[in-house]
């Protein structure tokens, strides 16, 4: 039986903790109580019906044809909207992926940031082979969040005072949803509900409740509910991003202690053309770098030409730094999570 959900003021939280009561039972848009046979998954094509159009119970297949199309079964796209956050938040209509293995299961999720000015989407380099399908074909479930993603940080740190100082609060901001001192002045309006926290914490509670075979559960305590720091299950959780969602990646792994922390053509963050202060491996890390942190990158790296550097800074095992991502006609900073000839890399990253 759940936990009882604690008074709170906010608005997520209480949604959050609606969602508590109804993991393990059905429950109807309202949040009372249905037939349990009422089916839960329904087979939409994602791409043929908006978002607005599909009742918050139920939640839709990926497309298996088009952009962001993904071949095979359990694969479910739901906005941060449709696990009952507030929908005037950044990005809330945008599809979130979560990809689970038909057997063997290992136990562990895969968390995915896309980089500056992309989506969830931009994950999938093809409907057969993507970095998504070919963790889910490794046991690994998979979601790719929705979040606050549409400025580069390197953007508005670029005239920032103390950019260091920049590029830890921003981030810091974006994943808590909280404003930090520091951080870049546009971010000064972001709700707690916008943050990368109640994000992955809402859509792990909906797929829980979705998806009840799922083994979603498995990732979070609904106790904990109301603290969602606490809630997931982070020694069960693999970060991973690309371009600025890799320095998101590492960010958590400095800030709790995870499975493993993978970086696409990142982190950027560089100040005079040295790693930031906060890229430093200098024991802050709840996540060794020497021994949990893995990198893809490919050489002639324009955008992020500094992420040799900063795999350097972090200490990172020379076997956990692989440097030459085929390029395709993505470019050579889009080609780590691009380009389809890096599946046998995108293998190397994620097995046990």
């Amino acid at each position: 039986m759940l936990a009882r959900m604690p008074r709170s003021s906010s608005p997520w939280l209480a949604s959050l903790g609606a969602l508590s009561l109804c993991a393990l039972t059905a429950c109807s848009d309202s949040g009372a109580p249905v037939d349990a046979s009422t089916p839960d998954v329904v087979d939409v094509p994602a791409s043929d019906v908006p978002a607005s159009d599909v009742p918050a119970a139920l939640l839709r297949r990926c497309p298996t044809a088009g952009r962001g199309a993904v071949e095979g079964d359990h694969c479910f796209v739901l906005t941060p909207s449709e696990s009952g956050l507030p929908a005037a938040g950044a990005n809330a209509a945008e599809d979130q992926y979560a990809l689970r293995p038909a057997s063997a299961a290992r136990g562990q999720l895969l968390l995915f940031f896309n980089g500056s000015g992309g989506s969830p989407r931009g994950g999938i380099a093809s409907a057969t082979t993507s970095f998504y399908s070919v963790a889910r074909a490794q046991g690994l479930h998979v979601l790719a969040v929705s979040y606050r993603s549409d400025e580069a940080i390197g953007v508005l740190c670029a005239t920032a005072a103390d950019r260091d100082a920049c590029f830890l609060q921003t981030r810091t901001a974006v994943l808590t949803g909280e404003y930090q001192d520091g951080a870049a002045a546009s971010l000064r309006g972001i709700e707690r509900h916008e943050g990368v926290y109640a994000r992955l914490l809402a859509a792990l509670v909906a797929l829980a409740r979705r998806d009840p075979t799922g083994g979603w559960d498995a990732f979070f305590d609904p106790a904990m509910l109301a603290t969602p720091l606490r809630a997931v299950r982070w020694e069960r959780v693999m970060a991973s991003g690309h371009s600025q969602g890799g320095g998101h990646a590492a960010l958590l792994g400095r800030r709790h202690a995870l499975a493993r922390v993978i970086a696409l053509a990142s982190p950027c963050d560089s100040t005079r053309g040295a790693a930031a202060q906060w890229l430093v491996n200098d024991g802050s890390y709840a996540t060794d770098p020497a021994t949990r942190f893995f990198g893809l990158g490919a050489p002639g790296d324009t955008i992020c030409p500094g992420y040799p550097a900063t795999w350097e800074s972090l200490r990172m095992a020379p076997a956990a730094r692989i440097a030459d991502a085929v390029v395709c006609g993505e470019g050579a900073h889009g080609a780590p999570i691009a380009c389809v000839e890096n599946a046998g890399r995108w293998e190397r990253l994620l097995r046990p």
